[in-house]
């Protein structure tokens, strides 16, 4: 415009003068004469005020308007993430997720997830992956959470103003006036924003950026759920494949290569956290003499893990205090308590218990705890806290409490599972409780807890006795027989072989079961009561009748009966009832099964109220209807015990009623029908791990096989059957199905 305006202005400037002097133009521009200086004094004003605009500097406070597809606005080279680290590994599908998450056109991606997690590795990965889309910039802030000092945002926002280059006055002021400034400086920008480990959302909002041109990628302990702008990941630990991977990334991929168990071993005992990972491989590099089986030894001890998994500045001790110091008192209080409780999943009822504090209080005190990422939240009412966190919890139970109170905690735990396992228990026992039955009796112990550790047992023996898993219950057994024999308690040392005796029974390792049984009636004979001795006769037959010691087996029931009888214990004369027709049917004399079995299941109905107790009866009597051809009755008792089985949990009992229901099937000539009905026995046995019922359902799918004319599938089903009676240590089975094969 300048330009323009001034050789415009010399033109009429020589118009002008020409006709002041007298002189004559050309007829073209003739008519412009009488205006040539009106327009010289307009157009000299209107170029002076363009010049003067021109050099007028911008106002404060006022953003330039960028162009409409700006590339870059003359910033200067921001680039500050931190370098990746060099031997990442793993997170390959988080990284994916996070990638789409970008490519979706998310300006905010939450990195969530507990302490050693990994977040801030992953999210520098991510950033460093994601570069090339920001050209103007890729800035980092440390929000100091796990410092236990969270940035205020001011100051960051004013630190990033700066990065900006905003000028100085602009880099103060309140915090809402400088977000502000931050969102219009960023507003038609292109660039990555790391925010690492922030506090909560109240920190995090005024620091996302304006627009939809930048990235803020954040990552926090906490949920951050008042950021809804931003797309959440939460982080869980690797998986074992991942976990060895960075565990040879780091200590050398020979060293894993040549002790893969050991290996195993140590990353399992780090929980899978990758920051425990990490600094157990550290150690390995730093130590080349050290073989892994050492550092597996070492980490096995639990009291000193955490001591373990320490080198020079990192330790997986310290992100825990961090998150530790930043709880209210009351949650600190039930997070202590927590480290008492011996299982990883945790209930309302199990964290009221260990507080002391009624359940509206526990759950509160869970929620705030799975906020700060210290438990997670898997379903209502379930939390599960990680083996270190635990391990953490307990020494802060015993550094900041009196000697007194872990022990108290711990009785507290056990009286709440010995009151939810008994008869009027108002809680039903779960796979949890089940699980660490057996480590709290060791606790009980250990803190000289035996009485209480004996109820808890007696009390627990009922919710494990149909486990597909027998070892939570034998280790349950073997601790109280250990401290029953130092103790000199020969009645608790009785039932205690009784209990593992009976364990053994259900693993099918029947010789062994005979022998624990016995063991447990000669003590008895001398110190137990009456309806004891004939308890342990009754299972002693039970032993027998599946080792196929039949006649001794029965010798043992007609015992049982007549004691049973004379103490004029019906419930009692009903379970034998109910074994003596097992016994029955596994002679093939349906008709004396069913004898003992019609009645058997109508007491137990009448006397317990409930139709599941006599689920085992109701299903023995329909394979004894299935052996006398009464394939009608059959049938509806055998859907009976089905549904019951199902109803209730019992992965066990429901396996073998659907054998029943496909020998039923077979019986009616449908083998088809009959197969189909085993191999889903059989899918209910091998998800349960339930080795007995495997190898039992790989030898009745042989069976099948063979009177189907399928010779070559029915050897393959028996010789898999004999492994795994092999693996089992049942000779006696494993001979058996391999003399169907030897018979062609």
């Amino acid at each position: 415009m300048l330009a323009i305006g001034s050789s415009l202005i010399t033109v009429l400037l020589a118009v002008a003068v020409n006709v002041a002097t007298g002189g004559t133009l050309p007829a073209t521009v003739a008519p412009l004469a009488p205006l040539a200086w009106p327009l010289v004094g307009l157009l000299t004003l209107t170029t002076a005020f363009g010049a003067v605009r021109a050099r007028r500097p911008e106002r404060p406070g006022v953003a330039p308007v960028p162009d409409a597809e700006p590339t870059s606005l003359s910033l200067p080279d921001l680039a500050e993430l931190p370098p990746p680290i060099a031997d990442f590994s793993g997170r390959g599908s988080e990284l994916t997720t996070l990638l789409g998450l970008a490519d979706a056109g998310h300006r905010a991606i939450a990195v969530t997830g507990a302490p050693g997690l990994g977040k801030s590795t992953l999210a520098i990965r991510l950033a460093h992956e994601l570069r090339p889309r920001f050209p103007d910039g890729q800035l980092y802030a440390d929000l100091g959470a796990g410092r236990g000092d969270p940035a205020a945002p001011a100051a960051v926002l004013a630190r990033l103003l700066d990065a900006l280059g905003a000028p100085v006055e602009e880099q103060s002021g309140e915090p809402a006036v400088l977000a502000a400034r931050f969102r219009s400086r960023t507003a038609r920008r292109r660039v990555l924003f790391l925010l690492d480990d922030a506090a909560d959302a109240a920190q995090v909002r005024p620091l996302l950026p304006g627009g939809d041109r930048c990235l803020a990628l954040i990552t926090s302990r906490n949920t951050l759920t008042g950021v809804p702008e931003a797309a959440p990941l939460a982080l869980g630990t690797l998986t074992d494949t991942d976990a060895l991977a960075l565990l040879a990334a780091v200590a050398g991929q020979d060293r894993v290569a040549a002790e893969p168990e050991s290996a195993l071993d140590v990353v399992r005992a780090c929980g899978l956290l990758p920051l425990a990972v990490r600094i157990a491989a550290a150690r390995l590099r730093s130590r080349p003499g050290w073989p892994v089986h050492e550092l597996s030894a070492r980490l096995a001890d639990e009291r000193h893990r955490l001591d373990e998994l320490h080198l020079d500045d990192l330790a997986v001790r310290a992100v825990f205090e961090a998150g530790y110091d930043t709880l209210e008192p009351a949650d600190r209080a039930l997070f202590r308590c927590l480290g008492a409780y011996p299982g990883s999943r945790v209930s309302v009822r199990v964290a009221a218990a260990a507080a002391g504090c009624d359940p509206y209080a526990a759950r509160a005190g869970l929620e705030r705890l799975t906020d700060t990422q210290l438990l997670d939240s898997t379903g209502p009412d379930a939390y599960q806290l990680h083996d270190l966190v635990r391990l953490f919890a307990a020494e802060r139970l015993e550094r900041d409490t009196g000697p007194t109170e872990p022990r108290a905690v711990l009785a507290r735990l056990i009286a709440a599972h010995t009151e939810d396992a008994t008869e009027h228990g108002s809680h039903a026992w779960g796979s949890a409780q089940q699980a660490t039955v057996s480590l709290l009796v060791r606790a009980a112990v250990r803190e000289g807890l035996h009485a209480e550790a004996f109820r808890l047992a007696l009390a627990a023996d009922r919710w494990l006795w149909d486990q597909p898993s027998q070892l939570p219950r034998l280790a349950m057994w073997t601790t109280i027989l250990d401290t029953a024999r130092r103790l000199g308690e020969q009645r608790v040392s009785a039932c205690a072989l009784r209990g593992m005796g009976a364990a053994y029974l259900h693993e099918g390792r029947y010789d062994r079961a005979v022998d624990h049984l016995r063991m447990s009636g000669a003590i008895q004979r001398h110190t137990g009561t009456r309806p004891e001795q004939i308890k342990t006769r009754r299972l002693l037959g039970d032993a027998l009748r599946h080792a196929g010691r039949y006649d001794q087996a029965l010798g043992e029931y007609r015992t049982a009966l007549n004691g049973y009888r004379e103490l004029g214990q019906a419930m009692g004369e009903a379970e034998v009832l109910s074994s003596l027709g097992a016994l029955h049917l596994a002679r093939r004399r349906p008709d004396e099964a069913i004898i003992c079995l019609e009645p058997a299941v109508a007491a137990l109905v009448r006397r317990t109220g409930s139709p599941a107790y006599p689920a085992d009866a109701q299903r023995n009597l329909g394979a004894a209807y299935v052996q006398t051809g009464s394939l009608a009755y059959a049938e509806q008792s055998l859907r009976a015990a089905l549904a019951i089985y199902r109803q209730h949990g019992r992965p066990v009992g429901e396996g073998w009623t659907l054998r029943e229901l496909g020998r039923l099937e077979e019986r009616r000539g449908a083998f088809a029908a009959g197969a189909a009905h085993h191999r889903a026995a059989l899918a209910v046995f091998e998800d349960a791990g339930y080795g007995t019922g495997v190898a039992s359902l790989m030898e009745t799918i042989g069976d099948n096989l063979l009177a189907q004319g399928d010779v070559a599938g029915a050897d393959a089903h028996y010789r898999r059957a004999a492994a795994v009676y092999a693996d089992l240590g049942d000779p006696v089975r494993e001979a058996e199905v391999r003399r169907k094969l030897s018979l062609r």
